[in-house]
C-alpha cells in the first residue's frame, strides 16, 4: 500500500496492511505542509527465533507505534522526534510495517524452553 504525502490533511487517513499473521493498522495525520504524524498498532504474531537455541517460536504482538513522517530530508531541530524521511513524497507502508517488525525481531528474545540459560554458557 503506497500513499502520496499530497492526500494527507488534517483529517486522519486510515491505513491496514496485512503480512502473514500480523497486521499495522493505525491513522496518518497532516501536522505540517511536510510532517505528517503516523499513530498505529501492530497485532497478531511473528515466528521469532530463540537467541539461544534458534528453535523458531511464536511472539505474540501488540505494540504502540507513534513516529513522524518528513517529506523529503527533516530540517527540525527536536532530538525528541522520532522522524523517518519519505523520498519522492510517496509513503510506502508495507516498508514501515517491515521495518518495524525487523526493529521488534531485533531485540533479545528467549524461549519458554531456555528461559534462565545464561549465554555464556558452553556448549
Amino acid at each position: 500500500m503506497k500513499i502520496a504525502f499530497r492526500k494527507l490533511s488534517s483529517q486522519p487517513l486510515h491505513f491496514e496492511v496485512n503480512r502473514d499473521n500480523a497486521l499495522f493498522s493505525g491513522d496518518l495525520i497532516l501536522k505540517k505542509s511536510n510532517l505528517a504524524q503516523l499513530n498505529g498498532t501492530i497485532t497478531g504474531s511473528i515466528s521469532i527465533p530463540c537467541d539461544i537455541c534458534a528453535e523458531e517460536v511464536e511472539k505474540p504482538l501488540n505494540e504502540e507505534v507513534t513516529f513522524y513522517l518528513s517529506d523529503g530530508i527533516f530540517e527540525g531541530n527536536d532530538p525528541e522526534l522520532d522522524v523517518v524521511e519519505i523520498d519522492q513524497s510517496i509513503i510506502d507502508m508495507e516498508d514501515l510495517f517491515q521495518s518495524e517488525i525487523e526493529l521488534i525481531k531485533s531485540d533479545y528474545y528467549c524461549c519458554a524452553n531456555c528461559e534462565g540459560t545464561s549465554l555464556d554458557r558452553e556448549f
